[in-house]
């Protein structure tokens, strides 16, 4: 395709590392196609960091070579690619001390970890279970929470349980090994991010007045949440992260003042673009993957 032409309020990127998340893939295999739609060509992945190309008549904030990193629409997102578009509101500059890679794999993962804890009512000394500790959301949470001052137990598997050994967790539990919802054991918090673990089961693990928290919504788990918090006074929210330049300012903050660590598995050429997607798609990795261009 052409370089795209800039508009009055756009900047043209040239990108030099997206990561890759979910939706990618449930776009590829065709599962957003009632959202997406069906005509082609069609761009994916949508987290991205990169340098300013070219600025339109309206931009005020950014300049011709700024390093910076964003999100496009979840939905529409076509950052792999060598240029995009992207809106002022949608990118931040990348602090210096990170590299591209780091950038662009921290924005969705890293604000719907900042979800996580403003939709709960999680403080210090609060008792929290994190399902799915060693996924990319779970292994920023973890170690927002431990720096919070929160009692975490953390369930995970294999090469994740060991890895997130390094923050510290109160308690970290195999799930392959021990069926965690039976352990005599209650939470003021729970973070569900790996999808096994419904709101209905979770109940005997939520203390009362607690809060149930899942990044991944669906429209019956949604209209389950509202009836169920009309009556109970165990919460259920479903969190649906939209990237802001007020939660880009804060990951910032967290990785260079707070020593928030973003883990990457593997980074991949542009090239090997089909062979970074196998290998984010078969599960089990532990960090982000990222395609550096």
């Amino acid at each position: 395709t052409e370089i795209p032409a800039v508009q009055a309020n756009e900047l043209l990127i040239k990108v030099k590392a997206v990561a890759i998340n979910p939706l990618d893939w449930k776009k590829l295999e065709g599962q957003m196609k009632m959202i997406t739609g069906k005509k082609f060509p069609k761009g994916i992945a949508f987290d991205f960091a990169g340098i300013v190309e070219k600025t339109g008549d309206t931009i005020s904030k950014f300049k011709i070579g700024d390093e910076v990193f964003g999100a496009l629409n979840a939905m529409k997102g076509e950052a792999l690619a060598e240029f995009i578009l992207a809106k002022e509101e949608n990118i931040y500059k990348k602090p210096s001390t990170i590299s591209f890679e780091t950038a662009a794999a921290m924005v969705s993962v890293g604000t719907a970890a900042l979800y996580l804890f403003q939709n709960s009512n999680a403080s210090s000394g609060s008792e929290l279970l994190i399902n799915g500790a060693s996924g990319g959301v779970g292994l920023i949470a973890l170690q927002m929470a431990k720096q919070k001052g929160m009692k975490v137990t953390a369930i995970a598997s294999g090469e994740g349980l060991n890895f997130i050994k390094k923050w510290n967790p109160d308690t970290s539990i195999d799930y392959k090994n021990e069926n965690f919802i039976e352990r005599n054991a209650s939470y003021d918090v729970v973070f569900e991010l790996s999808g096994s673990l419904p709101f209905s089961k979770s109940k005997p693990l939520l203390k009362s007045n607690s809060v149930f928290v899942s990044t991944l919504p669906n429209p019956i788990d949604m209209l389950k949440a509202f009836f169920n918090n009309l009556f109970s006074s165990k919460k259920y929210k479903i969190i649906m992260a939209n990237p802001t330049q007020e939660n880009f300012k804060e990951l910032c903050e967290w990785v260079t003042m707070k020593g928030l660590e973003i883990p990457i598995a593997k980074s991949f050429p542009m090239n090997e673009f089909k062979e970074a997607y196998k290998f984010a798609r078969k599960g089990g990795v532990v960090g982000k993957v990222t395609i550096a261009i």
